[in-house]
């Protein structure tokens, strides 16, 4: 048992975040690749805070937040055997437990809906299309002063495609 927990904290360690405001880097993780990140302004962003279903035909959220915000996300290919899904869990673990962020919203697996939707609809990154059994989705809101959001969902293709958005809101006004 104490050789597993030195084996995690070794595995982990580079998780390790310098600067709490910064939610989008995994940059210091080894297991973590950048594939994409972009910075932009958006207006009306739809936020889920459940899982995503086919209500009367259309998909959608039966509850969500919208927002107007500055918006920056980072996709990364986990590599080296690890998992996405730990991997996410892990990395919002470090800033619940630092007090910077408060979880609104979470499900993993089915829980979610369908990991295609969530890819195309929700992301408009094909590549995070999964299995509905491993995907896991969260979104919480910074316990500071500055108004922020953020959500964090991960994908497994396959043993060699795994994936983790990470999105942080610096939105224009506090939620209520």
């Amino acid at each position: 048992m104490q050789k597993f927990i030195g084996i995690c904290v070794m595995a982990f360690a580079p998780l390790v975040v310098a600067d709490q405001s910064e939610f989008t880097d995994l940059l210091s993780s080894p297991h973590a690749r950048l594939v994409s990140e972009f910075d932009e302004y958006v207006t009306d962003r739809e936020i889920g805070l459940d899982a995503l279903q086919k209500r009367l035909g259309h998909w959608g959220f039966e509850n969500s937040i919208r927002v107007n915000a500055n918006l920056r996300e980072a996709i990364y290919q986990i590599v080296d055997g690890y998992s996405a899904a730990e991997l996410l869990q892990h990395h919002v673990q470090i800033f619940q437990d630092s007090g910077a962020l408060v979880t609104l919203f979470e499900c993993e697996g089915r829980d979610c809906g369908r990991s295609v939707q969530w890819a195309n609809r929700v992301f408009g990154q094909r590549l995070l299309y999964g299995q509905d059994n491993d995907q896991r989705y969260w979104v919480g809101k910074s316990s500071a002063q500055e108004p922020s959001l953020y959500v964090a969902y991960s994908a497994y293709r396959t043993e060699n495609r795994q994936y983790l958005v990470v999105q942080r809101y610096l939105l224009d006004s506090a939620l209520e």
